[in-house]
């Protein structure tokens, strides 16, 4: 009678699992459901465990006997067994990329928590980069994902008659939302429109006089170093100013680090708290157990405070409404987007707005820091660039942007920075459609995560001649240097493009100007300049090194 119990129980056990892979798990995502799935998996074979050490004990229940619970236990045991096999055989032996060839690290095709593991010390630029020079242009990164180093991804997956969308990696934010996490692509079009007039002109000139307010904070300190002759953290002031910016740019309040000089703690948070994000982002469904099974302890409570003192901001300012902004900041313009008279706001526009605000927060931080800590490493390295671009910031006036706009090396070198430090190293991930997508003449299976890793396109040298080198000249009198210009793309394509881009080039343009018109600068004792890109860490936006410069006035 017990045979026949633990048989029946395995086969049972093993018909479900072999039903809950091949029925369920095998078809859409899942990710979104990732803790539900943890807990239950966990929580149902310990029920039977516990219900049967405790039969042996004496501890029986007249509802479920003993014989019950060692049978639910045997047969959850079969079910998990028979699930992990039936997916792993699956995976490794009869999945369409297995099918059509695709090659890659045996080990990742298995799961993602390998590549989440390679990554554990947040060097996943460098690690895509490795197996691209391994196994060539196109390399199977997971058990339904491909990574695409050939520079014809970005239009394939981005452009105008692309079929792909974003990837699950954009659920980050479950259950708020943003803008820039949006998948359903006409939900994203039409929220979008909602931000245009953020970056109108005459929203762009506002923006741009504040960026000139920030930038004198960070010249008082740069005239303060010099008057000291103290080497200069350019780390810390980079940042400093990013964040300042952004503050301003999203609720008319800058976090005021260039003014106290000092480390604000939610911008200290928040570094942490994407610094966990940066190893496990290569498996999004472990994103979502971190943030809603995992106890809210170390990083992960970072990042919930650091969420949580956004969202009180944001309440804050929706509260001090529409009219009441001495300049109109970015809740100003999308609170614009008037509701019918008579209904309020509801709980989903709330969310929203506390997903758009720190997703700009965020996002907009990042690029400003990263760009410019690299151009000035860069210069400092090949000093006669900053020559040539003194030259032509001598007599030039430097708060038109028209002016800026015309400055043909200094944007050269600009670019030439964005192309080597490009703020989405190895982010933005999309999946291919319900007919796949065909890149350079290769065929990506329908609903394959495509990742398109910058670091390493940009860095082609078949693309860009001398690729590793910071050449400015390649975007002006040395067109040539530029193989492909597909290749390129620093803020994205088409639609997904990054719709602040032009902000963000004029809050470079200013820093640039700023700077090297009023001042000359090397790199200090002891300083090479590599640190920057050296020690960079990959954490969705890149982390870079620190970068000691010093100081003098023209």
């Amino acid at each position: 009678m017990v045979s026949n119990v633990a048989a029946y129980s395995s086969l049972v056990g093993v018909a479900l699992g072999l039903i809950a892979h091949h029925g369920f798990f095998i078809h859409g995502e899942w990710h979104v459901q990732a803790p539900e799935i943890f807990v239950s998996h966990i929580f149902i074979p310990l029920f039977f465990a516990a219900g049967t050490v405790l039969s042996r004990y004496g501890f029986e229940s007249s509802i479920l006997p003993g014989t019950v619970f060692s049978a639910g236990l045997l047969a959850s045991i079969c079910y998990l067994v028979t699930l992990s096999t039936s997916i792993l055989v699956y995976r490794v032996f009869f999945h369409e990329l297995t099918k059509q060839g695709f090659q890659g690290p045996f080990y990742l095709r298995t799961s993602k928590i390998w590549h989440v593991w390679k990554c554990r010390t947040s060097k996943n630029h460098l690690f895509l980069d490795k197996i691209h020079k391994q196994y060539g242009d196109f390399v199977r990164t997971g058990p339904q994902e491909i990574t695409v180093f050939h520079p014809d991804v970005f239009l394939a997956t981005d452009g105008p008659k692309t079929e792909c969308g974003k990837s699950d990696w954009y659920d980050l934010l479950f259950p708020e939302s943003s803008l820039l996490t949006t998948r359903n692509r006409a939900v994203h079009d039409e929220r979008r429109k909602d931000w245009k007039t953020c970056f109108s002109p005459p929203a762009l000139a506002e923006h741009f006089q504040k960026s000139i307010k920030h930038v004198s904070n960070l010249d008082k300190l740069l005239s303060a170093s010099v008057t000291k002759q103290q080497p200069v953290a350019m780390r810390n002031l980079c940042y400093w100013l990013g964040f300042d910016m952004m503050g301003d740019f999203v609720m008319n309040s800058s976090f005021g680090m260039l003014e106290t000089q000092e480390w604000h703690h939610m911008v200290v948070r928040l570094q942490k708290a994407l610094g966990l994000l940066g190893p496990v982002s290569p498996a999004p469904w472990l994103i979502q157990l971190a943030f809603r099974v995992f106890p809210r302890v170390w990083r992960i409570k970072d990042w919930f405070e650091m969420t949580a003192w956004s969202h009180v901001q944001i309440d804050a300012r929706l509260k001090a409404g529409w009219e009441k902004q001495p300049t109109p900041d970015l809740v100003h313009y999308l609170l614009e987007t008037k509701v019918p008279e008579g209904h309020k706001r509801t709980q989903e526009d709330l969310l929203k707005m506390r997903g758009d605000s720190l997703n700009a927060i965020v996002a907009g931080s990042e690029p400003i820091p990263v760009v410019l800590l690299g151009l000035f490493a860069e210069l400092a390295q090949k000093p006669e660039h900053i020559d040539l671009i003194y030259e032509e910031l001598r007599d030039a006036d430097i708060t038109d942007t028209k002016v800026l706009n015309a400055l043909p090396h200094m944007n050269a070198a600009i670019q030439e920075a964005l192309r080597l430090y490009t703020v989405l190293p190895t982010a933005g991930p999309r999946k291919a459609g319900p007919n796949g997508v065909t890149v350079a003449g290769v065929f990506i299976p329908p609903n394959t995560t495509i990742i398109n890793p910058r670091y390493s396109i940009h860095r082609r040298e078949d693309c860009f001649e001398r690729a590793n080198e910071f050449i400015p000249e390649r975007w002006t009198t040395r067109r040539e240097m530029v193989r492909n210009m597909a290749a390129y793309s620093p803020w994205g394509t088409a639609h997904h493009s990054c719709i602040a881009r032009v902000m963000a080039i004029d809050a470079l343009r200013i820093t640039c100007a700023w700077i090297i018109k009023k001042y000359r600068f090397r790199l200090a004792p002891g300083e090479s300049g590599r640190r920057v890109l050296e020690d960079m860490i990959d954490q969705l936006a890149p982390n870079p090194g620190h970068l000691s410069l010093v100081f003098e006035f023209r």
